[in-house]
């Protein structure tokens, strides 16, 4: 299995409630996609809750069985649909990817 996970820094809004609208729209955006890719195993939308001076602002942890489902997932027309909205509330993304075990 391998697991995907994307960190997103909100732009520079000129107030707190452009910031907290941005984030919002970037969670309703990308929890959208869930049922919408079916290669997609798990899938986690979340803000970042301590919102420190380091912290990105968004966290998608993701896990698909393999990494030809993780690349249908990147290329399916509603992943990219989300990213290109995403361009207008992020300024920058990080990501990981990781093979793992499943266990359970």
């Amino acid at each position: 299995m391998i697991r995907h996970i994307v960190l997103f820094k909100i732009k520079d809004f000129s107030s707190e409630s452009e910031r907290n609208e941005a984030r919002q729209n970037i969670l309703v955006t990308f929890r959208s996609l869930i049922g919408q890719i079916p290669q997609i195993r798990q899938y986690r939308v979340e803000a970042d809750c301590v919102q420190g001076l380091s912290s990105l602002d968004v966290i998608i942890d993701s896990v698909f069985d393999n990494l030809e489902d993780l690349k249908a997932y990147q290329a399916h027309p509603a992943h990219l649909d989300a990213v290109e909205l995403n361009k207008q509330w992020s300024e920058y993304k990080v990501l990981g990817d990781f093979f793992f075990e499943n266990k359970t």
